[in-house]
């Protein structure tokens, strides 16, 4: 079904061909994802996916697609000249240096990109590919739960990361979807605060943001705790925070749109007296990337449809002071939403 629909683009458009090369659409197209990559060409009556010699045995093995290999570059633009792609679809990512190669070598004149298309089916996920990111989800609270065991008063940042990254990979994990982060005392005021060799301190605002990726698929969550007694300023940018996760999780449903949901987000922040201090978008679509469509922000109109998966992940940042976060992956159902990453949220 994938293929077919790059195959109604091509006519739909007047294309001679479709040449899909990013590392994440080519596992959604073909199943397959070498290492050293491959081209994927679909045209009106065909589907070939072409790897480097090294990578052909296991790309038979995985690939929904029929797959050649070749040796050299030389191989390679004379096979994608067989196919005479005079007017060719390509991902907006592809890079310059690559369609200026296009247009010498394999005589492409035309370039039109198809990424609405590569979005309109990416963005609702297969039941399959929900199982998967709830695997991956579970991965992610194992991790966080380590870390709320392993941070202390005198620890190093890091030390907590690589522990979460440890029970990750033991628990199935291929890799940190991201770099941790671990963002303590004035560095929790940093919304990519990714874990360093700072040492945690008493009285710390600890931000833990991280995700697992499993089997192609991410998760993404994040909690913040306080270690030792919090302040009362610290107690009100958490409750403002943990209502308007709360709030956004209970209110996200079908036919809401992305920013709908991120102003029933926003404008609890801003009744707290903090909406200057919400930098970043309500969150974003999570799956074969850690960040894709849609974006639950005020510039993206999209509307949410059962099977979309996103997070909600508002955050306060008082610079010098220290900054909270919250965040769930969620599951966009018919009837409303569902949580993903299920770690306690009422930490302080």
């Amino acid at each position: 079904m994938r293929i077919d629909r790059l195959k109604e683009l091509i006519s739909e458009k007047e294309l001679d061909g479709v040449l899909i090369t990013g590392k994440e659409n080519l596992f959604y197209f073909t199943g397959s994802s070498p290492v050293l990559g491959g081209y994927l060409v679909v045209t009106p009556d065909d589907a070939v996916f072409i790897v480097p010699e090294l990578e052909y045995e296991e790309a038979k093995e995985t690939s929904r697609v029929p797959v050649e290999k070749f040796k050299t570059g030389n191989e390679l633009y004379e096979r994608l000249s067989s196919f005479k792609l005079k007017k060719l679809g390509i991902e907006g990512r592809t890079s310059f240096s690559t369609i200026q190669t296009l247009k010498e070598k394999v005589g492409t004149g035309d370039f039109v990109v198809i990424d609405d298309v590569v979005k309109e089916l990416r963005i609702i996920k297969t039941p399959e590919e929900i199982e998967v990111i709830k695997a991956a989800c579970r991965i992610a609270d194992m991790a966080m739960m380590a870390a709320l065991e392993e941070i202390s008063e005198g620890k190093h940042e890091r030390e907590i990361a690589a522990k979460m990254e440890y029970v990750m990979k033991m628990n199935g994990a291929d890799k940190p979807a991201f770099d941790t982060i671990i963002a303590s005392g004035w560095r929790s005021a940093l919304p990519h605060g990714v874990a360093s060799d700072k040492r945690i301190e008493r009285g710390d605002l600890v931000v833990i943001d991280e995700g697992a990726l499993y089997r192609h698929y991410n998760s993404d969550t994040t909690r913040t705790i306080v270690v030792g007694s919090p302040n009362e300023k610290q107690k009100d940018i958490y409750y403002a925070v943990l209502e308007a996760q709360r709030k956004g999780v209970e209110a996200a449903r079908p036919g809401m749109t992305a920013k709908e949901l991120d102003t029933i987000v926003r404008d609890v922040i801003k009744e707290y007296g903090y909406g200057g201090h919400f930098i970043h978008s309500t969150g974003h679509g999570v799956g074969l990337e850690i960040h894709e469509w849609p974006r639950v922000s005020q510039f993206d109109e999209t509307e949410l449809k059962p099977g979309m998966v996103v997070t909600i992940e508002p955050g306060i940042y008082l610079p010098k002071f220290g900054g909270v976060r919250i965040e769930d992956t969620i599951l966009i159902t018919e009837n409303g939403a569902e949580r993903l990453t299920l770690t306690e949220r009422e930490l302080i």
